[in-house]
């Protein structure tokens, strides 16, 4: 057990996987009121399928920030628990019950839906200019940051290139130069957010997305740039660092 606001309970799974249950340290799974509660229905029912050097530690991250117990099987892509619940052979997916739900963003957006309190808002309500922009946000980084660069670094430069893809130093050089223009677009939306955050003085789902995004930068020396004197990512560096310094991050990697 860890000294946390959460506990993780490992235990094994008859195929081997290691798996996490996420609960108060001292008191069992976390309590509700009465009306809360049964919007939330049976918090044990969540299964997040996916190893945390992935996309799921995004799904990590929410869930660790929303305080809900889940129980967590870090298994790599195309293993069997991936090809059984995911179409693709991929990860992350959550199971919640009888649904099935895969791909990262959309899950992040579906629990912040489900677990939306007047305390706690990771996603904004739906229909509202918030929402609209958290939206936009989401599928930029995701359309633009992530698939449209770091997915293709990895598909033409990474040690796994030669599975998924095939080495193309063009292509991987046409990727980079599209994530500094995309990382400018997002630092600049983050200066008018009139906050510390990509929403304003809200933390969301979006700065989860981001921050993993840029993890993923800096783990293939894409980010040196906002570690620099750069003018137009003045303020990136430290809002990189306000996000991983909180208590939920730390916990899901």
């Amino acid at each position: 057990l860890f000294a946390c606001s959460t506990a993780r309970v490992k235990s094994r799974c008859q195929s081997g996987v290691e798996r996490r249950e996420c609960g108060d340290l001292h008191q069992g799974p976390r309590t509700t009121s009465s009306s809360l509660a049964a919007q939330r229905g049976n918090h044990m029912s969540l299964r997040l399928i996916g190893s945390a050097r992935f996309r799921p530690l995004r799904n990590l991250w929410m869930l660790e920030e929303l305080g809900v117990p889940y129980v967590h099987e870090p298994v790599r892509p195309r293993s069997a628990e991936a090809n059984a619940s995911n179409p693709f052979g991929k990860v992350p997916t959550l199971i919640d019950g009888e649904f099935t739900i895969y791909e990262s963003v959309a899950i992040n957006t579906y629990l912040g839906d489900k677990y939306r309190t007047s305390a706690l808002e990771l996603v904004p309500p739906p229909a509202t200019t918030a929402r609209g922009r958290y939206e936009q946000l989401i599928a930029t980084i995701y359309g633009e940051l992530d698939c449209q660069a770091l997915w293709i670094h990895r598909k033409h430069a990474s040690d796994v290139a030669k599975f998924i893809g095939a080495p193309n130093p063009e292509a991987t050089e046409v990727a980079r130069k599209h994530a500094d223009k995309v990382v400018d677009v997002l630092a600049d939306e983050l200066g008018r957010s009139g906050g510390e955050y990509l929403l304003g003085s809200q933390f969301s789902a979006a700065d989860i997305l981001l921050v993993h995004c840029c993890n993923w930068a800096e783990s293939i020396g894409w980010g040196e740039r906002w570690s620099g004197e750069a003018p137009q990512l003045q303020g990136l560096a430290a809002y990189l660092e306000r996000c991983r310094s909180r208590p939920a991050y730390a916990r899901a990697k």
